[in-house]
Protein backbone atom coordinates (compact mmCIF):
# COMPACT_ATOMS: atom_id res chain seq x y z
CA UNK A 1 0.00 0.00 0.00
CA UNK A 2 2.83 2.38 0.92
CA UNK A 3 4.64 1.62 -2.36
CA UNK A 4 1.43 2.16 -4.36
CA UNK A 5 0.76 5.43 -2.52
CA UNK A 6 4.30 6.62 -3.24
CA UNK A 7 3.90 5.89 -6.95
CA UNK A 8 0.58 7.74 -7.12
CA UNK A 9 2.08 10.81 -5.48
CA UNK A 10 5.07 10.79 -7.81
CA UNK A 11 2.78 10.61 -10.84
CA UNK A 12 0.66 13.50 -9.53
CA UNK A 13 3.75 15.65 -8.93
CA UNK A 14 4.98 14.88 -12.44
CA UNK A 15 1.63 15.98 -13.93
CA UNK A 16 1.71 19.23 -11.98
CA UNK A 17 5.29 19.97 -13.05
CA UNK A 18 4.31 19.37 -16.68
CA UNK A 19 0.76 20.81 -16.87
CA UNK A 20 0.26 23.10 -13.88
CA UNK A 21 -3.10 22.91 -12.06
CA UNK A 22 -5.49 23.78 -14.89
CA UNK A 23 -6.35 20.18 -15.71
CA UNK A 24 -6.88 19.12 -12.10
CA UNK A 25 -10.17 18.78 -10.26
CA UNK A 26 -10.58 20.41 -6.85
CA UNK A 27 -10.23 17.17 -4.91
CA UNK A 28 -6.95 16.43 -6.72
CA UNK A 29 -5.53 19.84 -5.80
CA UNK A 30 -6.51 19.32 -2.18
CA UNK A 31 -5.09 15.82 -2.27
CA UNK A 32 -1.76 17.18 -3.51
CA UNK A 33 -1.69 19.87 -0.82
CA UNK A 34 -2.35 17.26 1.84
CA UNK A 35 0.61 15.17 0.60
CA UNK A 36 2.98 17.69 2.12
CA UNK A 37 2.00 17.05 5.73
CA UNK A 38 0.24 13.65 5.62
CA UNK A 39 2.90 11.30 4.22
CA UNK A 40 1.22 8.01 5.20
CA UNK A 41 -2.53 8.62 4.92
CA UNK A 42 -5.11 8.31 2.17
CA UNK A 43 -5.26 12.02 1.27
CA UNK A 44 -7.74 11.38 -1.55
CA UNK A 45 -10.36 10.34 0.99
CA UNK A 46 -9.60 13.29 3.29
CA UNK A 47 -9.81 15.69 0.33
CA UNK A 48 -13.27 14.35 -0.52
CA UNK A 49 -14.29 14.60 3.15
CA UNK A 50 -13.27 18.27 3.18
CA UNK A 51 -15.15 19.11 0.00
CA UNK A 52 -18.24 17.27 1.17
CA UNK A 53 -18.16 19.09 4.50
CA UNK A 54 -17.60 22.63 3.20
CA UNK A 55 -19.11 22.45 -0.28
CA UNK A 56 -16.29 23.93 -2.37
CA UNK A 57 -12.53 24.34 -2.62
CA UNK A 58 -12.70 28.03 -1.66
CA UNK A 59 -14.78 27.27 1.44
CA UNK A 60 -12.21 24.71 2.56
CA UNK A 61 -9.42 27.28 2.25
CA UNK A 62 -11.56 29.93 4.00
CA UNK A 63 -12.44 27.67 6.94
CA UNK A 64 -10.94 28.28 10.36
CA UNK A 65 -8.65 25.69 11.97
CA UNK A 66 -11.42 24.77 14.42
CA UNK A 67 -13.87 24.15 11.58
CA UNK A 68 -11.35 22.07 9.61
CA UNK A 69 -10.62 19.85 12.60
CA UNK A 70 -14.25 18.71 12.69
CA UNK A 71 -13.57 16.74 9.50
CA UNK A 72 -12.43 13.15 9.90
CA UNK A 73 -8.72 12.76 9.23
CA UNK A 74 -7.83 16.45 9.76
CA UNK A 75 -5.47 17.00 12.68
CA UNK A 76 -4.38 20.30 14.20
CA UNK A 77 -1.21 20.23 12.08
CA UNK A 78 -3.21 19.65 8.89
CA UNK A 79 -5.70 22.38 9.79
CA UNK A 80 -2.89 24.85 10.49
CA UNK A 81 -1.20 24.12 7.16
CA UNK A 82 -4.42 24.46 5.17
CA UNK A 83 -5.41 27.68 6.93
CA UNK A 84 -2.09 29.36 6.28
CA UNK A 85 -2.43 28.86 2.51
CA UNK A 86 -4.92 31.71 2.29
CA UNK A 87 -2.74 33.96 4.41
CA UNK A 88 0.28 33.23 2.23
CA UNK A 89 -1.73 34.17 -0.85
CA UNK A 90 -2.99 37.37 0.79
CA UNK A 91 0.56 38.34 1.76
CA UNK A 92 1.75 37.68 -1.80
CA UNK A 93 -1.05 39.81 -3.23
CA UNK A 94 -0.36 42.54 -0.71
CA UNK A 95 3.29 43.01 -1.69
CA UNK A 96 2.51 45.17 -4.74
CA UNK A 97 -0.39 46.93 -3.03
CA UNK A 98 1.98 48.35 -0.44
CA UNK A 99 3.47 50.55 -3.16
CA UNK A 100 0.21 52.44 -3.64
CA UNK A 101 -0.17 56.14 -2.83
CA UNK A 102 -3.15 56.43 -0.48
CA UNK A 103 -4.52 59.83 -1.46
CA UNK A 104 -7.65 58.86 -3.37
CA UNK A 105 -10.60 57.52 -1.34
CA UNK A 106 -11.33 54.83 -3.93
CA UNK A 107 -7.76 53.54 -3.75
CA UNK A 108 -7.93 53.57 0.04
CA UNK A 109 -11.08 51.43 0.13
CA UNK A 110 -9.70 48.99 -2.45
CA UNK A 111 -6.44 48.71 -0.52
CA UNK A 112 -8.23 48.35 2.83
CA UNK A 113 -10.49 45.59 1.53
CA UNK A 114 -7.48 43.62 0.32
CA UNK A 115 -5.97 43.76 3.81
CA UNK A 116 -8.92 42.54 5.86
CA UNK A 117 -11.05 40.43 3.50
CA UNK A 118 -11.62 36.71 4.04
CA UNK A 119 -10.87 36.70 7.75
CA UNK A 120 -12.38 34.22 10.17
CA UNK A 121 -11.46 36.38 13.20
CA UNK A 122 -11.72 40.10 13.84
CA UNK A 123 -8.58 41.95 12.79
CA UNK A 124 -7.23 45.50 12.83
CA UNK A 125 -4.56 46.50 10.30
CA UNK A 126 -2.64 49.69 11.01
CA UNK A 127 -0.89 51.33 8.05
CA UNK A 128 1.78 53.98 8.65
CA UNK A 129 2.39 56.62 5.96
CA UNK A 130 4.97 59.26 5.13
CA UNK A 131 4.23 62.96 4.43
CA UNK A 132 3.24 62.07 0.86
CA UNK A 133 0.70 59.48 2.08
CA UNK A 134 2.90 56.68 0.75
CA UNK A 135 3.17 53.37 2.54
CA UNK A 136 5.95 53.01 5.12
CA UNK A 137 4.94 50.10 7.33
CA UNK A 138 1.96 48.06 8.52
CA UNK A 139 1.10 45.76 11.39
CA UNK A 140 -1.85 43.58 12.36
CA UNK A 141 -3.63 43.10 15.66
CA UNK A 142 -6.07 40.33 16.52
CA UNK A 143 -7.18 38.20 19.44
CA UNK A 144 -8.12 35.16 17.38
CA UNK A 145 -11.78 35.84 18.25
CA UNK A 146 -14.63 36.87 15.95
CA UNK A 147 -15.66 39.90 18.03
CA UNK A 148 -12.53 41.34 19.63
CA UNK A 149 -9.11 42.80 18.80
CA UNK A 150 -6.30 43.19 21.30
CA UNK A 151 -4.62 46.58 20.76
CA UNK A 152 -3.85 49.68 22.81
CA UNK A 153 -3.21 53.23 21.58
CA UNK A 154 0.30 53.16 23.06
CA UNK A 155 1.22 50.24 20.76
CA UNK A 156 0.32 52.25 17.65
CA UNK A 157 1.92 55.47 18.93
CA UNK A 158 5.13 53.57 19.69
CA UNK A 159 5.32 52.15 16.16
CA UNK A 160 4.50 55.56 14.61
CA UNK A 161 7.50 57.03 16.43
CA UNK A 162 9.75 54.11 15.51
CA UNK A 163 9.02 54.28 11.76
CA UNK A 164 8.87 58.11 11.71
CA UNK A 165 5.32 58.12 10.33
CA UNK A 166 3.44 61.29 9.39
CA UNK A 167 0.03 59.64 9.10
CA UNK A 168 -1.85 56.53 10.19
CA UNK A 169 -4.85 54.65 8.76
CA UNK A 170 -6.86 51.93 10.48
CA UNK A 171 -8.53 49.09 8.57
CA UNK A 172 -10.77 46.86 10.63
CA UNK A 173 -13.16 43.95 10.03
CA UNK A 174 -16.32 42.94 11.86
CA UNK A 175 -16.60 39.27 10.96
CA UNK A 176 -20.12 38.55 12.20
CA UNK A 177 -21.95 41.84 12.29
CA UNK A 178 -22.64 45.26 10.86
CA UNK A 179 -19.95 47.54 9.54
CA UNK A 180 -21.30 50.39 11.67
CA UNK A 181 -18.80 51.34 14.39
CA UNK A 182 -19.58 50.40 17.97
CA UNK A 183 -19.23 52.95 20.76
CA UNK A 184 -15.96 51.23 21.66
CA UNK A 185 -14.75 51.70 18.04
CA UNK A 186 -15.60 55.42 18.18
CA UNK A 187 -13.94 55.92 21.56
CA UNK A 188 -10.80 54.08 20.50
CA UNK A 189 -10.59 56.17 17.31
CA UNK A 190 -10.94 59.40 19.29
CA UNK A 191 -8.32 58.42 21.87
CA UNK A 192 -5.91 57.30 19.16
CA UNK A 193 -6.41 60.56 17.24
CA UNK A 194 -5.53 62.56 20.38
CA UNK A 195 -2.52 60.37 21.22
CA UNK A 196 -1.13 60.60 17.69
CA UNK A 197 -1.81 64.34 17.39
CA UNK A 198 0.29 64.89 20.52
CA UNK A 199 3.33 63.66 18.56
CA UNK A 200 2.35 65.48 15.33
CA UNK A 201 1.05 62.38 13.54
CA UNK A 202 -2.38 62.49 11.87
CA UNK A 203 -4.97 59.75 12.09
CA UNK A 204 -6.32 60.00 8.54
CA UNK A 205 -8.89 57.24 8.28
CA UNK A 206 -10.57 54.30 10.01
CA UNK A 207 -12.48 51.93 7.71
CA UNK A 208 -14.61 49.07 9.04
CA UNK A 209 -15.74 46.19 6.82
CA UNK A 210 -18.18 43.38 7.51
CA UNK A 211 -18.59 39.91 6.05
CA UNK A 212 -20.99 41.22 3.37
CA UNK A 213 -18.35 43.47 1.79
CA UNK A 214 -20.00 46.63 3.12
CA UNK A 215 -17.86 49.29 4.74
CA UNK A 216 -18.01 52.33 7.00
CA UNK A 217 -15.45 55.11 6.54
CA UNK A 218 -14.87 57.46 9.48
CA UNK A 219 -13.49 60.04 7.04
CA UNK A 220 -16.31 59.81 4.50
CA UNK A 221 -18.91 60.02 7.28
CA UNK A 222 -17.22 63.11 8.75
CA UNK A 223 -16.24 61.52 12.07
CA UNK A 224 -12.51 62.11 11.64
CA UNK A 225 -13.18 65.78 10.88
CA UNK A 226 -15.47 66.01 13.92
CA UNK A 227 -12.80 64.53 16.19
CA UNK A 228 -10.20 66.88 14.70
CA UNK A 229 -12.38 69.95 15.27
CA UNK A 230 -13.01 69.04 18.90
CA UNK A 231 -9.31 68.39 19.42
CA UNK A 232 -8.40 71.83 18.05
CA UNK A 233 -10.97 73.47 20.32
CA UNK A 234 -9.60 71.72 23.37
CA UNK A 235 -5.89 72.04 22.67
Amino acid sequence: MAHENKGHRARLRARIMKEGLDGFQDHEVLEFLLFQFLPYKDTNKIAHNLLNSFGSFSEVINASPEQLMTVKGVSEVTACNLTILKEVFVRYRRADLNKVNLKDSGDIIKYARSLVEDNYCEKLVVVYLDHGTKYKFSEEFTSGKIDKVNVETKDIVSTAVRVNAAGVMLFHCHVNGLCQPSEADKEFTKQLFIALASIDVMLLEHVIFNGSDQFFSFYQEGLIQEISAKYRESF
